[in-house]
């Protein structure tokens, strides 16, 4: 199990979460302080032992993210793991991209022409638009805007992170 620590900045506002390798590099480094611990986990050299940070804030400023980076956990977050043509939820294994205008046909790899599909819809679209198969979407892709409103699940000394978009 891989542990992280969510990052704040120096006003206490959640921009990223890291691995605990990490973490321990600012924190030794007197570029963060440590908010809050793992309760029961601890890292130890052969000398000394420190709980593991939970929650660290930065000292000096971090460079705000302005854009949401494209991959398949975004995507299929941004679509709330729904198939945008039949509607049902699925698994994030059991879902798959779909190009809106076919790369075939000149269609980019983007937010605003790939969307979540279950494998019998993408199978059934085939090279065509939504249009020429006769279906349409649930609502058309765009590139979510990224906010720094954080809900934080903890679970068995893990930190989750999800993030919540305005779309």
């Amino acid at each position: 199990m891989t542990m992280k620590v969510l990052l704040l900045d120096a006003s206490y506002y959640p921009i990223q979460i890291i691995d605990w390798k990490r973490a321990m590099i600012l924190f030794f480094t007197d570029r963060a302080e440590v908010v809050e611990h793992h309760s029961n986990v601890e890292i130890r050299s052969t000398h000394s032992k420190f709980k593991l940070p939970k929650v660290l804030r930065l000292f000096g400023s971090f460079k705000n993210f302005s854009k949401v980076k494209f991959n398949r956990s975004n995507v299929f977050f941004r679509d709330k793991y729904l198939c945008q043509y039949c509607g049902e939820k699925f698994k994030e294994q059991e879902l798959t991209f779909d190009h809106v205008m076919p790369k075939s046909r000149g269609g980019p790899t983007s937010w605003e022409n790939i969307v979540t599909c279950c494998n019998i819809c993408n199978n059934k679209k085939a090279a065509r638009t939504p249009d020429e198969w006769g279906k349409s979407l649930l609502k058309k892709p765009k590139e979510p805007k990224w906010t720094p409103m954080m809900a934080l699940r903890l679970s068995k000394n893990e930190l989750s992170l999800f993030s919540t978009w305005i779309i």
